[in-house]
């Protein structure tokens, strides 16, 4: 069972698509990494994606905090790096020091780092690795297994609603909304139209939330609970939920 962080699914639907192709695939908002690979007997691997354009934009910023999530989690910890690694000299990074922050992430972090060249390859690693630690084909709940760190309530609200719809789009809605209880409330018994309509002056990155976002949120806040169904919930992944 390869289960995807739905922030993840939801910005690269391709590769989720062609997963499905070859393996069981879950999409659920994740603590911690891109991919939540379960195996049999308790074997597990946690898999965090980063293209090298995004891997360069992190190395200031989020990536360390991305890090000590992984560094938390039980099992295999991998970060697959996509992509050109040369790209840092076009940037004009300096080629020591990109390459003893990665010596760091993997010697000292603990945190094997994976060259992918592409899309492709990423395919072809996960499903190598799903293969590998014996695959799960029975569905249930699989919780990812960290050690225990306390959210504050920003960031509960936070990690709540962008299961939804993103973590940039959960957040301009909290902003709007000032809270999780006043954005679900919004959406409650909405026609997805009126809900685009009112929210047109609400911007992501300077545009509109998509009308699809719109309606998937619409949809998920009106639906009746019936329980776990495993084909209700394969048809609810393949939106990106």
């Amino acid at each position: 069972m390869i289960i995807v962080d739905s922030n993840e699914a939801a910005e690269n639907r391709r590769l989720v698509d062609s997963l499905r192709r070859f393996a069981e695939v879950a999409v659920r908002p994740l603590d911690a990494g891109d991919y939540f690979i379960v195996g049999r007997d308790g074997r597990q691997a946690l898999v965090e994606r980063k293209t090298v354009f995004d891997f360069l934009n992190s190395l200031k910023g989020r990536l360390w905090e991305q890090l000590s999530r992984l560094r938390e989690f039980e099992g295999e910890r991998v970060i697959i790096l996509e992509g050109y690694l040369g790209l840092y000299r076009k940037r004009g990074w300096n080629e020591a020091s990109i390459l003893a922050l990665m010596d760091t992430i993997v010697h000292e972090w603990g945190i094997p780092i994976i060259p992918t060249p592409d899309l492709k390859a990423t395919l072809t690693y996960l499903l190598w690795k799903n293969k590998s630690l014996g695959e799960e084909k029975e569905f249930r709940e699989y919780p990812l297994r960290l050690r225990s760190r306390d959210m504050t309530l920003e960031e509960q609200a936070l990690y709540t609603l962008e299961g939804l719809c993103g973590h940039e789009t959960a957040k301009a809605l909290l902003r709007h909304f000032k809270t999780l209880g006043n954005t679900i409330a919004f959406f409650k018994d909405k026609n997805p139209l009126t809900a685009q309509e009112l929210l047109k002056n609400v911007k992501v990155g300077g545009r509109r939330i998509p009308a699809n976002t719109i309606k998937r949120i619409v949809e998920v806040v009106n639906r009746e609970y019936v329980g776990e169904q495993r084909n209700g919930d394969n048809n609810q992944d393949s939106s990106g939920a």
